[in-house]
């Protein structure tokens, strides 16, 4: 088990590795006019740890749910969670499962390189590349974090307030 700090860790900086392959990718094959193994094997392996980290992410997110849902059972919690936060929960999800296929079908477009025949179908590419992230992000925008967040700062705000109210009430009564 963990105290949080290894998720935070990994969300972090995990995607800067993603992120530095898919950069040294993209220049190798722009310096080679795209005719560089080297290049797509790159690229391949910035996108495989993606899809690696986002596994990995998934995986947390469900031992999360899991842990919580059996504390609510033993210790249920005095504020249930929020409806924005169910929606941003959902939302989150759907974008995370869709930049996964995006993800998985970038793999398989430069698995042959770029004389594959995925790589020429047009079609597939808009459907599993630019509508996959166009929906991910109209779904952060429905449900964007920032409202759900600041919601349940005040719940907590609110509640820690009944909890200082009730120490308060607790010393006056002894």
């Amino acid at each position: 088990m963990s105290d949080g700090t290894d998720y935070s860790n990994y969300v972090v900086y995990g995607p800067d590795v993603n992120c530095t392959l898919a950069a040294v990718g993209g220049a190798l094959s722009s310096t080679s006019s795209g005719g560089s193994n080297t290049a797509v094997d790159v690229s391949i392996a910035g996108l495989s740890f993606q899809v690696f980290t986002l596994c990995v992410f998934i995986g947390l997110t469900l031992e999360y749910v899991y842990r919580y849902r059996k504390g609510q059972r033993t210790t249920p919690r005095v504020t249930p969670l929020s409806q924005g936060f169910k929606i941003f929960a959902y939302f989150l999800s759907l974008s995370t499962l869709l930049i996964l296929i995006r993800c998985i079908y970038r793999i398989d477009e430069l698995s042959n390189g770029y004389e594959g025949p995925l790589i020429h179908d047009e079609g597939l590419f808009i459907g599993l590349e630019g509508v996959m992230v166009l929906v991910a992000v109209y779904c952060l925008m429905i449900a964007h974090p920032g409202p759900v967040f600041e919601d349940l700062d005040d719940q907590a705000a609110l509640q820690e307030a009944r909890t200082g109210r009730d120490l308060e009430k607790q010393k006056e009564d002894m």
